[in-house]
């Protein structure tokens, strides 16, 4: 069985600049693109985030920020139109800001 190292046993003949450009480009090709929502999806979102808050239901709301997805799990605690932003109550009393054009998807948990 042939034990190969891949791109790494060559990095020894390259010069620094080429191994920082691929190692930027490897960091690049994991960024994820933010998913283009629909005016039915927004309204969607809108309403499961109304509803959570009115019933003060656990939801689980999924954020696009810095180039990646990130999960939050809680109760919206409050909801701050001036800012565009709301509250969100996490299991270990944590409270987190998101930010809602960040919000890219909200189930209930």
């Amino acid at each position: 069985m042939v034990n190969d190292r891949g791109s790494i046993k060559w990095t020894s003949l390259m010069l620094p600049e080429h191994v920082e450009m691929l190692q930027r480009l490897w960091r690049e090709d994991k960024n994820k693109q933010k998913p283009l929502l629909d005016e039915q999806e927004l309204e969607q979102i809108n309403e499961m985030i109304h509803e959570a808050y009115q019933r003060h239901l656990a939801i689980s709301i999924t954020v696009y920020k810095n180039n990646n997805y990130k999960e939050y799990k809680g109760i919206i605690s409050s909801v701050v139109m001036h800012n565009h932003c709301l509250k969100l109550k996490q299991a270990d009393d944590d409270i987190v800001s998101i930010y809602l054009p960040e919000i890219i998807d909200v189930k209930e948990a």
